[in-house]
């Protein structure tokens, strides 16, 4: 019996990582036990140039810690060297904002990413990892909030802001892996 794809129960033609592979430095350390599961070519190679989307939008936000900054110097910026296209699209709509960093201000720029795009990866991975770990779809929608992406006012949006109310009062949950 075929495996299914983990998302649409198609017949799965290869395997797909979640997060993508793309997502880890190359330092094997940080590549080891990657999730993988069954996936068919829509839920898969279809979906690799969102994937790289999302990973240079991860790896450009603030709050990133030195993994992502590495991972911007390494696969961001070739990334972009690579596909104009997908740099012009990234940073269109873009302005210069100013952020405190520890009580000093620092320039920097800010852009309108695709939502629903950065929405429809992550809901992706989130499909893997439910499937990997019980065996069976997901089968119902998922919300995607985020706490540190702003809206053009410099605002977080609605969830953002129920996520900052929510935070004291929910415990500390380990995460699964390193």
């Amino acid at each position: 019996m075929a495996k299914q794809c983990y998302i649409c129960g198609n017949p799965a033609t290869s395997k797909e990582h979640a997060p993508a592979q793309s997502y880890f430095p190359e330092d094997q350390a940080f590549r080891i036990n990657l999730v993988t599961v069954p996936a068919c070519r829509e839920h898969n190679e279809d979906t690799a140039k969102d994937d790289e989307y999302v990973r240079n939008i991860i790896s450009m936000s603030l709050g990133g810690n030195n993994v992502a900054f590495k991972q911007f110097l390494d696969k961001t910026i070739e990334s972009f060297e690579q596909s104009k296209g997908l740099l012009v699209t990234t940073i269109k709509n873009s302005q210069r904002v100013y952020t405190d960093e520890n009580g000093t201000i620092k320039p920097t720029v800010a852009f309108q990413i695709d939502r629903d795009r950065f929405n429809k990866v992550i809901r992706k991975i989130a499909y893997a990892l439910f499937y990997k770990t019980y065996k069976e779809p997901w089968d119902r929608e998922l919300i995607v909030m985020t706490e540190f992406l702003r809206q053009g006012n410099m605002q977080a949006d609605e969830f953002g802001e129920l996520i900052r109310q929510v935070k004291p009062l929910i415990e500390e949950h380990p995460f699964d892996g390193k």
